[in-house]
Parts: C-alpha cells; structure tokens; sequence
C-alpha cells in the first residue's frame, strides 16, 4: 500500500487517541509518529482539543484557542504528508504559544485589559519560525498584566493554577505555558524571560526551560513592548519551554537566527557541546549568597546533586564566582529593568514618576518596601547618562566573568528561594512576602539569582531534579558563558539521563 493510500485511511478511520496517553513522550517523538503514520495530524489535534477540555478546566492555563484554523492546517499536513512533503521537524504538531506574541486569528493580550480585542495581522517573528517548521498552533497560555509578575492571572482570564497543587501558582510570567505542558495540554511551548518568567515557571511546574543569550531570538511581535515595535528588548529574550532537553536542543535549533534587518550581511551558528559525559565538565556550584537565602530543603537537594556529581567523576567545586557578591550584578539588573520597565509607561506616567521617585523612595523606606523596588524606582526616572553608567557596569563585570569561564564550562545555581508559593495577589507587590526557612522575606528575593544570567545576557537552562517533601517540583539553574546556549542544554540532557524524569502524578 503507498504512503498516499495509508494516510488517506488514516484520515478517513479516524483513529481516537486514547486521553493521556501521549504524556510521557517528547515532541521528537510525537513526530516521529506523525511521520511514521501511526496517527493522522487531524487525529492528533482531537487528541489535544481532549486534552483541553478534560483537564483545563482545573488548572486554567490554556485562555483562548482557535481549533477550526488548527483543524485546516492538520488538514493540509496530512495531505502534505500524502504526497511526500515533509514540512520539517515539527510537522503537523499542535501547541500553544504564551499570550504575549502575536498570533494571527487568535487576540494577543498580554493580560492587559487594553488589549483585549487586539487580533495581530501578522505573527510574531519566533512563531512564525515554528510555523514554518511545521506546527500548528491552536491556543493562547495565559499571563500576568503585561507580563509583570511571578504569577500567572489577570482581569481578562482569571488565574492560571499549577497542576501539582492547584493551591500554588505555576509562576510568571510564562505560568500558562508551564503549566499546559505539565497537564499534557501541549507538548511544547514559547516562553519569554525578562524577570525569570521562563525559569521561574519551570521550576514551579517541573519542566525544562531554556533562557537563550540575548538577541539570538526575534523578539518582534512580543507584547509588550507596543506591538510593531522594531528594536530588540533590553534583557529580553524568546525561548523554549518542554518537556524534554532534546526538545529545547529542536527547538533552539529552529527558533535561533540572525535579526531580519541583519540577515544578509552575517549568520548565527552556536557552537555544538563536544562534551559526550558529565565527568567532561568542569563545574562551579553557588548556591549561597546573603541577599537571596535560599529553603534549605533546595540547599540540601542541591547539596545531594553535587555529591551524585563528584561520584560520577565531575570537578565541582563551590563558591561564588572569583569572588563576585550577587549584588553586584543584582543592582545593575534592577536599575537597567527599571528602564524597561519605563519603556512600557505612558509619557504622563513617567513624568509622575521622575518627579515623586525621590519622595516614593524616602515613604518606601518608612513602610517596609525593599532595597530591591527602591533601586528600581531610580532606574524608573534615570537619565540617558545614568543608564549608560550602569551598562558599562555591566560590559564590565561580563569582561570580568570571562577568567571564571575559563575555569569552568557550568555554573549551577538556584532560580527562587523555594518550590511553587502559594497564590498571593495582594495589589502591592513590594509589599508582598514569602517564607524562607519559615521567616518571613520580601517576594522581591525572587529575582536575585535569576539576575546573574540576565544582565550578564549569558544562556540559562532550568533543569528539574527532584521532588520535595510536601510534593513539588525543584529544579536548577545551569549557566554558561554567551553564546554557549548548546553547552547548558547539553548539560541538562545528560543530568536529565542521570536524574531522570521529574513528573506530576496527576499527568503521567
């Protein structure tokens, strides 16, 4: 029988997908699959469209879909398949992409009221690029308001939950697309990080993220900032999230590329991990730093890791990077996100803020905000000067960095002091806390480990390794020098082989 008569039957039996039960595979293999007609793509969409209406209905993370557009593409797929047209690696795979990039037939909100009835003409640069590869994208995944939070709920659809306890958040700002993949509601996902909002998520849910260095993704399309912007976001990347570190290795593959204005006169080609064991890799482990504590139920997972690492012939050795405090890159990050986040403010509102910033900051002082929010509030209202100080700040400690790199291959870090808070929507955040070794500390001590990869524009691969006592997800943070984006997920694949999968038993 030829490949046109058998997927024509294919099409034509229909088969049903039992629910759940493509769970435990990687996109690769789902693929594999499609491409070796054990399903039709038609039949694998009614498997997710299943999916969706089993299971988010319980965790929310899936807020807008379009499966009658879906449905006409898996259509042309499996023709395409019927007449030998292979559309590339992610051929008739259906997915989700998180509510911040454009998509065209579906709204792109941001979690901004605004926005609400905003339907793109066009897609946004990286979905296009899996597009382009073959997938169909049938859903949105819910965010915080503008993409501003750890957390993942706005006045539009509400809030995400996270499928290991349905009590806790799935992080921010890509918690929708965490969670969806968690739940088996789509088998990869496009995050973005400023803030750790793929890495946090990641590690919430237990699943793998990757933070690409900076400006080898298009970001175009991505809200904010205002849609049709051109230039590339200050610390701002687009990246992969999966159930797998192969299939952040595909997708990388297929989402990196050199900014559309500068195509034609260079190209982007990361260097291959020539490291085939983990005994090859030389690792730095810093875990310790008096601004951002760490639970110590992370501080003795992460210990454990170590001693698995030394066992398997690893050279590990511990402490900060030649000396270097974490607020030495943290102050720079909050000071330059400060002027992000200026970027996203009316005209009005910046002008407010530069003149009460030093009364904010002095009433900041007496009510309890912390150090961190202060910082920020100057980089809301700095000067042009003021920002090119700090930058030069920056190209200064990433020039330093480069002896540290060229001792080690891999820094191992946390992302957030603990597994997956508990919902907290109080309305100011610089005012929210969390408990750290049952202490009350500043929500704020999120973001000081993800800091370090950010500001520095290094890759960072968030990588699951266990489960806590009370039931959730831990995972780390695996940093390599810029451009080394295929050593830190090439690291996770062979911890991901030592480790082994990390899932939620209500997914499985």
């Amino acid at each position: 029988m030829s490949t046109s008569t058998t997927i024509h039957k294919l099409i034509n039996d229909s088969k049903i997908i039992p629910p759940d039960s493509l769970n435990p595979l990687s996109a690769e293999q789902i693929v594999y699959k499609i491409k070796a007609l054990a399903f039709s793509c038609q039949d694998l969409l009614s498997y997710y469209q299943q999916q969706y209406q089993q299971h988010n209905p319980r965790i929310n993370a899936i807020v807008a879909t379009n499966f009658d557009e879906a449905r006409k593409r898996a259509q042309l797929a499996d023709e395409a398949l019927a007449n030998g047209e292979d559309w590339g690696p992610l051929h008739g795979l259906p997915m989700t992409i998180k509510d911040c990039y454009e998509v065209v037939s579906m709204p792109t909100t941001a979690g901004n009221p605004a926005l609400k009835d905003y339907y793109p003409k066009r897609n946004a640069d990286a979905v296009q690029k899996l597009i382009d590869a073959g997938a169909i994208i049938f859903g949105k995944t819910n965010v915080p308001f503008n993409a501003g939070d750890l957390q993942s709920y706005n006045d539009i659809y509400g809030t995400t939950n996270n499928p290991w306890d349905i009590s806790r958040t799935p992080g921010g700002s890509s918690g929708g697309a965490a969670a969806a993949i968690v739940a088996g509601l789509t088998p990869i996902e496009l995050g973005s990080d400023l803030g750790g909002s793929i890495r946090t998520p990641c590690h919430y849910c237990g699943v793998f993220g990757h933070k690409p260095s900076h400006g080898i993704v298009s970001l175009k399309g991505h809200i904010p900032d205002a849609p049709g912007t051109l230039s590339q976001l200050d610390m701002g990347v687009a990246g992969p999230i999966a159930k797998t570190p192969g299939d952040l290795a595909l997708l990388l593959d297929i989402l990196t590329a050199p900014n559309p204005s500068m195509k034609v006169g260079w190209k982007l080609e990361l260097s291959v991990s020539q490291k085939k064991a983990l005994n090859e890799y030389r690792v730095l482990a810093w875990f310790d730093d008096p601004i951002a504590a760490i639970d110590n139920e992370l501080r003795e997972q992460y210990q454990s890791l170590l001693e698995t690492l030394k066992s398997q012939g690893v050279q590990v050795e511990e402490g900060a990077p030649d000396g270097l405090a974490l607020t030495d890159v943290y102050i720079p990050y909050l000071k330059l996100l400060g002027g992000v986040i200026a970027t996203f403010m009316p005209k009005k509102q910046r002008i407010v803020f530069t003149i009460l910033a030093p009364v904010l900051a002095l009433i900041g002082r007496f009510i309890g905000f912390p150090k961190s929010f202060l910082n920020t509030l100057k980089g809301l209202s700095q000067s042009l000067q003021a920002w090119k100080k700090t930058n030069e700040t920056r190209l200064q400690l990433r020039e330093d960095l480069q002896s540290t790199f060229d001792t080690y291959d891999i820094i191992l870090m946390p992302i957030v002091p603990t597994v997956a808070i508990v919902h907290n929507q109080k309305s100011d955040v610089p005012l929210r806390k969390m408990t750290v070794n049952n202490e009350q500390r500043s929500y704020t001590e999120n973001f000081p480990w993800i800091s370090f990869a950010t500001v520095l524009e290094l890759p960072a691969t968030s990588a699951p390794i266990g489960i806590s006592n009370e039931g959730l997800p831990i995972s780390i943070q695996i940093v390599s020098n810029k451009f080394k984006d295929k050593e830190t997920i090439q690291f996770a694949k062979l911890l991901y082989e030592l480790v082994g999968k990390i899932e939620c038993p209500a997914y499985k």
